[in-house]
Parts: structure tokens; C-alpha cells; sequence
């Protein structure tokens, strides 16, 4: 499911951009963004409301909202949105920025989206549209191989500390 969310990131980035005067597209992109929408023909309406199946190719990931911030779990991506499963129901245009990470490949997912439907509760199913221009972010490098292959000093580890924490998720209020 990683594979497929990097190539989405790159295709709502372009419609993002394509869809907002303030970025024009260059022609290459132009061609690029014409080219994945005919990639994603197939793939570009939501389901119907109902209960998400679970998956074991499932992704953990965080719902941040007007006030919580709630665990989730990526069920689908398509070209049309996301499919997720919470614990925290919302109701249809409420917004939120998911995040999600590839911790092999060090890299964070940040997507704005809105709720497009809700279904159920505990687990909540939600469809979720991009709304906005994704970002993805580095957060790790690899060690220096060829310095610890000699005899020089080892170079400090990279230290990782998460934009988010995946532990107790609490209400916030105020």
C-alpha cells in the first residue's frame, strides 16, 4: 500500500496545484498529471458507505483535527481519497491532517483532508478526500558506510524524533 500512496502523493500534489492559480504547472508536469489521471481512471470514486474490511496491509496512521488528535488505521488509497478506520467518529466535511509513516524508508506522510462519509461506531469507517497539496518529509538518513568501513571515527547516529507520538490519544480542550 506504500508503493501506491507515494504515486497518489505525487498525482493530488499536481491536481492540488493544477486546481489553484497561484502554481501554474510547468508543461512537463502538465503532461505528468494528464498522464497519472489516466492512470487512476479506474480508481476515482469512493465506496459506498458501509463497514471498512480489516487488511493486513493496513497503515497506522493519525487523524489531527479541531481539537483531537485520534489513532487510525489506512484501510484503502485510491485516486479518490482514503479509507480509514478510527475509533473517534466525525461527521461528513469535518477536516483533517493524516499522517502516516514508511519507517523503512524514513519518510512521513502529511495529507489534508475532509470526511466525505462516516459510517458506524467503534470502529468508525470514514472516506476522506485530499483537500490541499500533500507533503512528504525525511526524517532519517542511512549511517555513513564508508566511514565506519576505515578506521575513522564512527559518525553520531542520527536521532529521530517524531512530529507525532503514537502513544495515549487525549481530548484537548480549551
Amino acid at each position: 500500500m506504500l508503493d501506491k500512496l507515494e504515486l497518489l502523493m505525487r498525482f493530488w500534489e499536481l491536481r492540488a496545484r493544477h486546481a489553484f492559480a497561484g502554481e501554474p504547472l510547468t508543461s512537463a508536469e502538465q503532461v505528468e498529471l494528464l498522464s497519472l489521471m489516466q492512470l487512476m481512471t479506474g480508481d476515482v470514486d469512493l465506496p459506498r458507505p458501509g463497514n471498512l474490511s480489516p487488511s493486513s496491509s493496513a497503515l497506522k496512521a493519525q487523524l489531527i483535527g479541531d481539537g483531537v488528535i485520534a489513532a487510525a488505521e489506512i484501510r484503502n488509497v485510491s485516486a479518490a481519497g482514503l479509507l480509514v478506520s478510527t475509533h473517534t467518529p466525525a461527521v461528513p466535511l469535518t477536516r483533517f491532517i493524516v499522517k502516516t509513516t514508511d519507517a523503512i524508508g524514513g519518510v512521513e506522510y502529511t495529507l489534508p483532508c475532509k470526511v466525505i462519509w462516516s459510517h458506524g461506531s467503534n470502529p468508525t469507517s470514514l472516506a476522506l478526500s485530499v483537500d490541499g497539496v500533500p507533503s512528504c518529509m525525511s526524517f532519517a538518513t542511512m549511517p555513513d558506510v564508508a566511514r565506519t568501513a576505515s578506521n575513522a571515527p564512527p559518525a553520531a547516529a542520527p536521532s529521530f524524533q517524531p512530529s507525532f507520538q503514537m502513544g495515549r490519544h487525549v481530548r484537548l480542550v480549551g
